[in-house]
């Protein structure tokens, strides 16, 4: 039976079939109204691991950045899904390992799409609400999940999703409700966009030391960070946002328009800088996946823009707080890991949150050895992992760690979840 426009009634059955739908392996895929006019699409992929049933591997939800980036386009057929963007097998996709749950997320982004664009979400907490209300639908449809472990990866705006769609999700199996207390068992995040302020002090060093800014560029990109942290401080939100802009045209300008994801990706002027909207990558997805799926084209992208609109005001605001809350209220392990190579998030300032970051066993994480990644005698980065908190540096990667390193992050991924520990191929 196919649920794809008929999700309302699957869902009032409790029905949920595996399909094929693009790609190796059995799949699943719908929308989810999440609230009155507000629809929130979803692919989820069964693992093609060796085992005697899917449900004897974790399932991983993949929360896309942006706001505004695609989960089940950007991160399943650029960084992580069983097919590339060329249609062709990944060899390093993470389903073989694992299940894997996209969403497009926040609604708008993506397939995913609002009867009118006032319904779109202006901040972190509203998007929340309709990531609960659609891990309500999706326990109620995947009864077989409600006991699975359950682990959240996301990257860049992912750093204010993830960790408070987790307090959220936590509270609510503690109370009985979607799934089994515990069942939530860990939050990673790459190159994660928490707090503005710790960025912006690192930007304009990362370039300087990298060569690509020289001490005149340093002094005008500095003078641009300060007048976005100037403006949040005034809680001029939307005006941040404003400057924010005006540093990603001042900052293209003194570089030679460098990509603000991989310093070491050449990208001509006329080429995609976009965040999984570039013009190929769409007409991919639509004569493509849309038809494979019985998605109406027409829809995908069509709404991302007025996402950044709605969510203008909301970007540069901080979620500081939220991820010692989940090290010191739940037994939920975090993990970050940074990409050698963004220019965006700085792996430098992702240290200098985490050094300011303070939770009860803090100190199993400060003495834990930090040791090389190796992988077949390649260096593939560091790990640091101590207590219910982990740190991986990611070699030759930028902003989109799993693309630029996928073998790196296949070990990160089983590092995570040891989706094999019970289990042996």
């Amino acid at each position: 039976m196919w649920c794809g426009s008929l999700s309302i009634v699957c869902l009032l059955l409790g029905i949920s079939e595996a399909r094929k739908g693009f790609g190796p392996g059995e799949q699943d895929w719908g929308y989810v109204d999440v609230r009155d006019g507000a629809h929130m699409f979803y692919w989820l992929y069964y693992t093609t691991a060796n085992v005697s049933s899917y449900t004897d591997r974790p399932l991983v939800l993949w929360l896309q950045g942006g706001p505004g980036g695609s989960s089940t386009t950007l991160g399943n057929f650029q960084e992580l899904g069983p097919v590339d963007k060329n249609g062709e097998p990944r060899e390093g996709n993470w389903v073989q390992h694992v299940n894997v749950l996209f969403i497009d997320n926040p609604v708008g982004s993506g397939f995913s799409y609002a009867d009118n664009t006032s319904l779109l979400v202006s901040n972190n907490l509203e998007l929340i609400d309709d990531l609960m209300s659609f891990m309500l639908h999706f326990y109620k449809l995947h009864k077989e999940f409600k006991t699975v472990p359950l682990h959240i990866f996301s990257e860049s705006y992912g750093g204010k999703m993830a960790p408070a769609l987790a307090i959220r999700l936590d509270a609510a199996m503690k109370a009985g409700e979607l799934a089994q207390p515990g069942t939530l068992k860990s939050v990673t995040i790459g190159n994660p966009w928490i707090s503005t302020r710790p960025i912006s002090r690192e930007h304009s060093k990362y370039m300087f030391v990298n060569g690509l800014i020289d001490e005149d560029g340093v002094a005008l990109l500095d003078a641009q960070e300060e007048r976005i942290l100037s403006a949040l401080k005034e809680h001029e939100f939307n005006k941040a946002t404003d400057e924010y802009l005006k540093w990603y045209a001042l900052m293209q300008q003194l570089t030679g328009e460098i990509y603000l994801y991989n310093t070491q990706t050449h990208l001509d002027p006329s080429e995609d800088r976009t965040y999984g909207y570039g013009d190929d990558f769409i007409d991919f997805i639509v004569g493509n996946v849309s038809e494979a799926l019985q998605i109406n084209g027409t829809v995908f992208a069509s709404q991302v823009m007025a996402v950044l609109s709605s969510l203008h005001g909301d970007r540069l605001k901080s979620e500081i707080n939220t991820i010692p809350r989940l090290l010191n209220e739940t037994s939920v392990k975090i993990n970050i890991y940074s990409g050698q190579l963004d220019i965006l998030v700085p792996t430098t300032a992702t240290l200098a949150l985490i050094k300011d970051w303070v939770w009860s066993n803090k100190s199993e994480y400060l003495q834990a050895n930090r040791t090389a990644i190796t992988i077949k005698g390649i260096l593939q980065g560091y790990e640091k992992v101590g207590g219910n908190f982990g740190m991986y540096w990611i070699n030759r990667s930028g902003h989109m760690a799993p693309l630029d390193n996928p073998v790196a992050m296949q070990y990160v991924l089983k590092s995570v979840t040891q989706y094999d520990s019970d289990y042996t191929e």
